[in-house]
């Protein structure tokens, strides 16, 4: 008879070990990159790596509310080498698609159906020998990075496709402020016609 297999009384549970944890990199990270870190490595089931989201919509039940703040804590992730991206996000047959990440102290297996491929567990995050390292590190990529993030807002508000379902926390921001614009229309007043007034007076004209 086979052997029932072990489950935890107390459910699922994520991994991360020391060597992640005490490395120059984790520790010039804010703490919103790290609290991040966890949310995002909650996600990981065990083969699911490199199909991990990490738009707003996806993260607002962990508490995420600000798209600034989100977007800051991605920077510094993959800055310093924790997450990187396995598929760009962009317009793909007429919809915008947000990007998906992997943990490179993780690896990651082929995923056909979204495209991701295996990859062997990187551990970028351990390039760097000091605090000094990747301090100076975090700021000149985080800069760069900054920088690619505007070239594609600005990309975005030039295409003329617009998602109905937007899936990004920059699409929802855009959102809710053009429909903010709308509302305003509901209290314009509404000129009557006297067009009805003037056939009857000419219909009763001898």
């Amino acid at each position: 008879m086979a052997k029932p297999k072990y489950q935890d009384p107390n459910g699922r549970h994520i991994r991360v070990y020391g060597s992640l944890l005490n490395s120059p990199a984790y520790r010039v990270i804010g703490f919103a990159a790290k609290a991040l870190f966890i949310d995002l490595r909650e996600k990981i089931t065990g083969t699911n790596n490199g199909n991990i989201g990490a738009t707003l919509s996806d993260l607002k039940h962990k508490g995420w509310t600000s798209s600034s703040t989100l977007a800051k804590a991605l920077y510094e992730l993959r800055a310093m080498g924790f997450i990187a991206v396995t598929i760009e996000g962009g317009l793909k047959q007429g919809r915008r698609m947000p990007s998906l990440y992997r943990f490179t102290d993780l690896e990651v297996f082929d995923q056909p159906k979204v495209g991701v491929q295996s990859h062997k567990a990187s551990h970028d995050y351990l390039r760097f020998d000091t605090v000094r390292d990747a301090e100076r590190a975090l700021a000149e990529r985080f800069a760069e990075l900054q920088d690619e993030g505007k070239k594609k807002q600005q990309t975005k508000k030039n295409l003329p496709v617009r998602n109905p379902n937007p899936s990004s926390s920059e699409n929802e921001l855009e959102h809710d402020y053009s429909s903010s614009k709308f509302k305003q229309s509901d209290s314009l007043p509404v000129r009557k016609s006297n067009r009805g007034k003037s056939l009857e007076n000419r219909s009763k004209a001898p």
